[in-house]
């Protein structure tokens, strides 16, 4: 099954050891309820957080050494379990958790991107398998109705298939 993968890159010493750890456990939960997916074991382990740690010295913010720390957020998601509410109550969310662990008062300069990336239905793979949308909402038990709307909106979208020869 799929779901969402969490990437944060991040300044070396950024987080502390119990930091992470918090990250680690909650950012999985945090996006499968703004995804509108019921949290359990199953889901749950379907959820990847990862924390990438880079030299402070391979990062810049204009070109400049840092003078803060900086974090980059990418979230991936199949297309159809988000709207722009959920979208924006996911960032907000993701934001705050890494604010907290980060602990320090910055300069009130920007510190968080979020990037969240809709991945197109039937682009998402898993040991050797793709696995579309609607399948993968099935799979983990959505409301039918909601698997409705979900497969009515991809169909109206259609992914562009442009043929190689």
């Amino acid at each position: 099954m799929t779901g969402p993968v969490v990437e944060i890159i991040h300044p070396e010493g950024a987080f502390t050891a119990e930091a992470k750890k918090s990250l680690l456990e909650s950012l999985s939960e945090t996006c499968l309820f703004w995804e509108g997916i019921e949290v359990t074991e199953v889901t749950q382990s379907i959820a990847w957080v990862y924390l990438d740690e880079r030299p402070r010295a391979s990062i810049a913010v204009g070109g400049h050494p840092l003078t803060q720390n900086v974090y980059r957020v990418n979230v991936s998601v199949m297309v159809g379990f988000m709207d722009y509410e959920r979208i924006e109550g996911m960032v907000k969310e993701i934001t705050d958790a890494v604010l907290q662990a980060d602990g320090t008062a910055g300069t009130g300069e920007a510190r968080v991107y979020v990037i969240v990336n809709e991945v197109p239905s039937g682009t998402w793979g898993v040991d050797g398998k793709v696995w579309p949308t609607v399948f993968t909402a099935e799979a983990i038990s959505i409301d039918p109705e909601r698997v409705k709307r979900m497969a009515a909106a991809i169909e109206s979208r259609p992914r562009l298939d442009v043929p190689i020869s």
